[in-house]
């Protein structure tokens, strides 16, 4: 059995660091350790080419939609779509038409759009243009909204791999608090709230301030942004090009989360990431103390906590939390973490099980 997972460039690309990216990586590997080979179908790209992942594992990239559904019509059983771009959305529901007795269509939602008209736009197309397989949403608000003018709908969270998951007897302090960002460096994400944070406790041997910090070459502030953490010496920097993901880089991060006391995840708007945010889920796995804000389903999946701010005056209550708060305040926090995460099954294999019973397979 083989089954594709279907994009637009713009959304998938292998060696590119985000949250689609990781999802559908993670899910492929773990899908494939179950013995169901993947695919990758990805149009709009600027070459044709094809990349061997592992065995069981391949990325198709096609310049045109045309050719993407070429490929898709020669002998998958199961397309997860992940992403089509607007302009191609009345083909792509085309294609699933004509070729809904042989092929099992699924869809993922990954946002929940600031925009009330551009969320029903989102969420409604699927009402249009039915899937005939499941929609699959990674969050519970989205799970709700769209529950209630579909049954075709599963809720399942974004994979975590199992190694990410410390014990509590692993999670060791050092004499200095570590508090990290990791992320992209632009403002969706908070970057100019966690530098003001950091810049507040840099004076202080209490802390050991990091930014790990995922460059945006096409957007101009992030590119600012990055030149002046490049030159200060205040704060720990430390740059990674979003476009060369790797094991290693994989390796990196949970070396980094692992070696955090306080994750640092200040979102301006939580549409900036995928809607259950992968960096909360992996930060908690690795028994992080995540200082962040009560948005969409944050609240539910990371539990009641002193470390969910409101967004008013964050930085301001964020410093004064943490020049309050002792190494044994963080060690509790670092334990409650660990008995909520088992409340939820998000480890990559689990999920994997997951989206195969949810497509039937």
């Amino acid at each position: 059995m083989k089954i594709a997972f279907f994009a637009s460039y713009a959304a998938l690309e292998y060696s590119r660091i985000g949250g689609t990216e990781s999802f559908a990586r993670r899910l492929s590997s773990a899908v494939v350790d179950l013995g169901v080979d993947v695919d990758w179908v990805v149009y709009n790209a600027p070459l044709t080419s094809m990349e061997a992942v592992r065995p069981g594992f391949r990325v198709l990239y096609v310049k045109t939609l045309s050719e993407a559904l070429r490929l898709l019509s020669s002998g998958y059983r199961h397309v997860t779509a992940l992403y089509v771009e607007a302009l191609d959305r009345t083909k792509w529901a085309f294609f699933r038409y004509t070729n809904r007795l042989h092929i099992k269509f699924h869809f993922v939602y990954f946002n929940w759009p600031d925009s009330w008209l551009k969320r029903k736009a989102y969420f409604y197309e699927a009402r249009i243009s039915p899937y005939n397989g499941k929609l699959i949403c990674i969050s519970k608000r989205q799970y709700d909204y769209v529950g209630k003018h579909n049954k075709n709908v599963v809720h399942i969270l974004p994979p975590v791999p199992e190694d990410y998951f410390l014990p509590p007897a692993n999670k060791l302090m050092g004499e200095r608090i570590r508090l990290t960002f990791l992320g992209r460096i632009d403002a969706g994400k908070g970057i100019d709230e966690a530098i003001r944070i950091f810049e507040a406790l840099r004076d202080s041997p209490k802390y050991e301030c990091c930014i790990y910090g995922i460059r945006c070459e096409r957007e101009s502030q992030s590119r600012v942004i990055h030149e002046q953490l490049a030159k200060q010496r205040m704060i720990k920097y430390v740059a990674v090009d979003r476009n060369r993901y790797s094991l290693e880089t994989e390796q990196f991060v949970r070396d980094v989360l692992a070696d955090t006391d306080v994750f640092i995840q200040p979102y301006q708007r939580l549409s900036s990431t995928i809607d259950t945010p992968l960096l909360l889920l992996e930060s908690m796995a690795s028994l992080c103390a995540v200082l962040t804000k009560p948005y969409g389903n944050i609240p539910d999946i990371y539990g009641e906590s002193d470390f969910l701010l409101s967004p008013v005056n964050f930085v301001q209550s964020a410093v004064g939390l943490l020049q309050n708060t002792l190494v044994e305040n963080i060690q509790r926090e670092h334990l409650r973490v660990f008995a909520q995460i088992q409340k939820y099954s998000f480890n990559s294999s689990v999920v994997a099980k997951q989206y195969l019973a949810a497509i039937n397979l």
